[in-house]
């Protein structure tokens, strides 16, 4: 053991304790009376407020990743596929030019399937705006084909197009461009905001240890004051500070960080046994691919508490000397 370690010992080992005369590391066995109490700064109530903070960074993260894999999903599915819409003045004319569309589109290269979409099910997405009834007897409601093509034809789809203008006029394709720019517009805002509250938490953590650590020397003043007398230096004292709020942060990220996992959880059994629209809402996998991404959360967290503890114990002392 260093003579720093030796004199540092006697101020911060508990009363009647005896010096251990085995080798120590450069923390050694100074953990009888910390430079910051459990009940002070730097104890229960930093352990409490690491864990919110934990918890909703982890709630962020989990926000960006689902709203990340649901636009993947939106935009994969627009991209594959395209609608056809068929207008007429009449139900006969309506009919005709479906079958010379279908004829068209089985005869292009590229168009991996094509689905007349029945009568029946285009009237009962109708049914929420004109209401439950007898809709095909008063409106001649246009036909609908479901189309899904490769990746050739969907970079150029103005053959296509000029196919279907020659063989049924009243066609309409439609390459739900305008769907995929409003829904990954609105992915991206869901994804800033998420970011933007994760990294509002990371700073939250860095002003919150600044402050504790700011208390922590005011509470412990003088016996920061006899270790430097007795030789120890602000780096010491910095490190026993780091490692307090490293453990500290350990206890309350991780415990944010299974309340998080418990609320998600929570919410997924929630959003299945309410009904929830598959494929549009964003879908809540608990796995542990989840699990190592949230992961970040409290390494980052614990990295930034007790490094920024650090630098604040020796910018503080450094302006006291």
């Amino acid at each position: 053991m260093s003579d720093e370690e030796n004199i540092a010992e006697r101020f911060v080992r508990a009363p009647g304790e005896e010096p251990q005369g085995e080798p120590r590391g450069f923390f050694g066995r100074l953990r009888a009376e910390p430079l910051l109490p459990e009940a002070g700064a730097g104890g229960a109530p930093l352990t409490a407020v690491i864990a919110v903070m934990s918890f909703l960074a982890a709630i962020a993260l989990a926000v960006f990743v689902f709203i990340s894999d649901a636009a993947g999903e939106w935009t994969s599915e627009l991209e594959r596929g395209l609608t056809i819409q068929i207008k007429g003045a009449d139900a006969e004319t309506i009919a005709s030019q479906t079958q010379e569309a279908m004829r068209v589109l089985q005869s292009t290269e590229g168009v991996l399937e094509a689905r007349a979409v029945p009568k029946e099910e285009s009237e009962k997405l109708l049914e929420p705006w004109l209401g439950k009834g007898n809709i095909g007897a008063y409106l001649n409601i246009p036909a609908l084909i479901e189309v899904r093509v490769d990746q050739n034809l969907r970079d150029d789809l103005s053959l296509l197009r000029t196919r279907l203008s020659a063989a049924a006029p009243g066609a309409v394709l439609d390459d739900h461009g305008e769907w995929h720019e409003l829904l990954s517009a609105a992915a991206r805002s869901g994804q800033l905001m998420a970011f933007a509250v994760f990294t509002l938490v990371m700073g939250a953590g860095c002003a919150i240890s600044v402050f504790a650590a700011r208390a922590g020397l005011a509470a412990n003043r003088e016996i920061v004051s006899i270790l430097h007398l007795v030789g120890a230096t602000d780096d010491f004292v910095a490190n026993q500070v780091q490692r307090r709020f490293l453990v500290l942060g350990l206890r309350g990220t991780f415990a944010g960080l299974a309340l998080a996992m418990l609320a998600l959880g929570l919410t997924s059994l929630l959003m299945r046994a309410g009904g929830a629209a598959p494929g549009f809402l964003p879908s809540i996998h608990l796995g542990p691919q989840l699990f190592i991404t949230l992961l970040i959360v409290p390494i980052s967290l614990c990295l930034v508490t007790a490094a920024t503890a650090r630098l604040t114990v020796l910018r503080t002392l450094s302006k006291e000397l």
